[in-house]
């Protein structure tokens, strides 16, 4: 009569690795697909904050300075004071919408000081740019660029990259703005890579905003 010895430790172990292996290869595309959603997910809140400041903008003939801290309310100060010439926190409380993206960090908000009191004719051009990973221009900066305003998320890391990073030295991963502003006025939008370049940026064109303030009844002003 036969019998059955079972199976050895080494048989064990072996089985082991291989459900490891199979677990492991079921949660990785898992844990993309989930990465992918809340990429979605910023990107859309992203859009409904640029609705937003279209929306201010008819209201109050200006867009609003960017916040002091995360509290969401714009400073007072206008012509934008603190954040004249850097970008800050995202004035969230006056434009009603989310403080924070999908990974739960706060968004960044830059605003070209030519706005910041009133939307008239004779606004010049802006200065702010737009590129990507490589420095190639996404906006038009043959005289001067059409982008008045920009919001980001600083993506999966919470921190800022390329010239995002304004400070030059920035520590921690909530997307917080350096204390001491600096002038920044490039900034970088490219595709998502994962370990490397990770924020999302959305930006509003002037051309966009006449043309909403055009349907309103508010332009000219």
């Amino acid at each position: 009569m036969k019998i059955s010895q079972g199976f050895t430790l080494v048989e064990m172990s072996i089985v082991l690795i291989i459900i490891g292996f199979l677990i492991g290869g079921m949660f990785a595309p898992l844990s993309m697909q989930m990465n992918q959603q809340k990429i979605r997910d910023t990107k859309k809140t992203l859009e409904t904050i640029k609705e937003a400041l279209m929306g201010y903008a008819i209201l109050n003939n200006r867009l609003p300075c960017p916040a002091l801290d995360n509290n969401g309310n714009e400073s007072t100060a206008t012509p934008c004071a603190t954040y004249d010439k850097s970008d800050g926190y995202l004035p969230w409380v006056d434009l009603g919408v989310s403080q924070y993206d999908a990974w739960g960090n706060i968004f960044r908000y830059r605003l070209d000081n030519s706005y910041d009191t009133s939307l008239t004719s004779s606004d010049t051009s802006s200065e702010l740019k737009i590129r990507d990973i490589n420095s190639n221009h996404l906006t038009n900066e043959i005289v001067n660029s059409n982008v008045i305003a920009i919001i980001f998320s600083c993506g999966k890391n919470g921190i800022p990259d390329a010239t995002n990073n304004d400070s030059g030295n920035y520590s921690g991963a909530n997307c917080s703005p350096p204390s001491a502003p600096t002038d920044n006025n490039t900034y970088t939008q490219d595709f998502y890579v994962e370990n490397g370049f990770d924020d999302i940026l959305v930006w509003l064109p002037k051309t966009i905003l006449i043309n909403q303030l055009v349907s309103a009844g508010k332009w000219p002003p």
